[in-house]
């Protein structure tokens, strides 16, 4: 069924920039030294936030005067201010929630996250809005899911605050566009995406993907933020298409395959002063099209990039060189 994501934080965040911000780096335990992993760390007064590891190590980008609270299940709430210090040994009270909690839960969490598919195999949103789960057959190629594991991450509200609750695991639908969460391992819901207007995803590497609606682009899927600037920004559409197995042969000779395929295709699109997304190609005469407005800080980043592949690294890089 859809649901309104509920949580045990829900943080009022502004916009203040980011000025002279500095990274802090540290590792969370609990007063027995073991290592918290996925501790939750966010700026109570920044549109910011990031999980620790497996091992609890963290690393984060942050405003000088930023007070930072960081939230494990189990453990009492951990406020600290970063200072000028290059590490942070964070201590929190309390014992690791998994560890007396249903072994799925410690499974999912502790042991770098679940395996999506073993949970769920296909998920289908029917016409009352609920989620029917059916099975298909294992030689299906590719995913209509984001991850092939439950990852974590938190959602942007539409009163723009964070949202985040430690029970909770997500995916992401390609195909219809929809957030779904797994709550303690035992109910699967999706999302209603009338509660909020974005979601921050973390996978393996706890590398944040941030997804936003961006109807010009697809009114019914959301768009994965390459470059956020106040001049240019870059999204990534990932568009999934399904392909039923197609095998046929006559004995002699055979075409098609005999699986099912998820098959994805990602265009990418840059918006400049507000004005409506242009399709942006992989190539530097396409980019050199796009940019044309500020073709030296183009060429000038260019010269510095080199002749490597363009890829989502190379796009990222050039949005932030482009927004400065």
């Amino acid at each position: 069924m859809k649901a309104i994501l509920t949580s045990t934080l829900a943080l009022f965040i502004g916009a203040n920039s980011f000025a002279q911000s500095q990274n802090i780096k540290g590792v969370v335990n609990d007063q027995q030294g073991e290592h918290v992993p996925y501790a939750f760390l966010v700026d109570v007064e920044h549109k910011n936030a990031t999980y620790a590891d497996s091992t609890g190590a963290f690393n984060m980008q942050v405003a000088p005067e930023a007070k930072i609270v960081v939230i494990a299940g189990g453990h009492k709430e951990y406020t600290f201010s970063p200072d000028n210090k290059a590490n942070y040994n964070i201590v929190l009270e309390g014992k690791n929630e998994g560890a007396n909690s249903d072994t799925k839960i410690k499974r999912s969490i502790v042991q770098n996250f679940d395996t999506f598919n073993s949970r769920v195999n296909t998920m289908n949103a029917t016409g009352n809005g609920t989620v029917s789960v059916t099975t298909r057959q294992e030689a299906t190629q590719g995913s209509r899911y984001l991850y092939d594991y439950w990852v974590h991450g938190y959602v942007i509200s539409a009163a723009d605050s964070i949202v985040q609750n430690t029970h909770y695991l997500f995916n992401y639908d390609k195909m219809n566009g929809s957030l779904m969460v797994n709550k303690d391992n035992n109910t699967v819901l999706q999302i209603d995406g009338n509660s909020f207007k974005s979601f921050v995803l973390f996978d393996k590497q706890v590398s944040n993907h941030v997804f936003v609606k961006v109807p010009a682009i697809s009114p019914q899927r959301y768009v994965e933020v390459i470059a956020d600037g106040p001049k240019y920004k870059i999204y990534k559409d990932i568009a999934t298409k399904f392909h039923k197995a197609d095998f046929s042969t006559n004995g002699i000779a055979s075409t098609g395959n005999n699986y099912d395929e998820y098959i994805d295709q990602n265009f990418y699109y840059v918006i400049k002063d507000g004005g409506q997304p242009v399709k942006l190609q992989l190539k530097k005469k396409a980019l050199k099209e796009a940019f044309a407005a500020d073709a030296d800080k183009l060429n000038k980043f260019m010269s510095v990039a080199g002749s490597g592949d363009i890829d989502e690294v190379y796009l990222k890089q050039l949005g932030e060189a482009m927004n400065k």
